[in-house]
């Protein structure tokens, strides 16, 4: 199967996830239960060995919004917070019960800096994580919901066993009923 971000599936990412498998502890997750709350200190990151997380940003009128996926196989964390030192951005939250492997901010930093392949490593995940924050911005402004919907499928066409219709809407940035509508076309 595919990964759901792109980045994953590189080869050198095999390296940061040997990091966390070597240097991490491991964690069970129950569902529901929090990886990082937004406004908090973003102190740690995690390779996902099995499970699923969502990423939610909360608006100042208190709306909740599901802005990112991380499946088994990727990093879970607000990387850019968490390497910066600063406060989290987005609440992280196990969508299904999860095993991770998780290390401080502290140790990525210092396993970054260990030689020069780690240092191209950095570079090539942060390289991808603005590439896919770009392509989100450019598929939301120029596609329509069908298509951002079978983009969805075709990139993870399981995700209908893991999210609900809400949290789907919320992501592709349409409401429930938009989304139903579109199941039923391809039916």
């Amino acid at each position: 199967m595919k990964n759901f971000n792109h980045y994953a599936g590189r080869e050198e990412f095999s390296a940061f996830k040997d990091f966390f498998l070597t240097h991490g502890q491991c964690k069970e997750m129950k569902k529901k239960e929090y990886f990082t709350l937004q406004g908090a200190l973003a102190t740690h990151g995690a390779y996902i060995e099995e499970g699923l997380f969502r990423y939610i940003c909360t608006d100042d009128r208190g709306y909740e919004h599901i802005v990112g996926y991380s499946f088994a196989g990727e990093y879970v964390g607000d990387y850019p917070a968490c390497l910066k030192k600063e406060k989290a951005m987005v609440s992280i939250q196990a969508a299904s019960d999860a095993r991770i492997y998780y290390a401080s901010a502290e140790d990525m930093r210092n396993f970054f800096s260990t030689n020069e392949m780690t240092q191209n490593l950095e570079r090539i995940l942060a390289e991808e994580l603005f590439v896919q924050t770009y392509m989100r911005l450019l598929d939301i402004y120029c596609k329509t919901p069908t298509e951002l919907y079978l983009d969805l499928v075709k990139r993870y066409p399981d995700f209908q066993n893991f999210i609900t219709l809400k949290e789907v809407a919320s992501f592709l940035r349409v409401t429930p009923e938009t989304i139903s509508h579109i199941r039923k076309k391809f039916e």
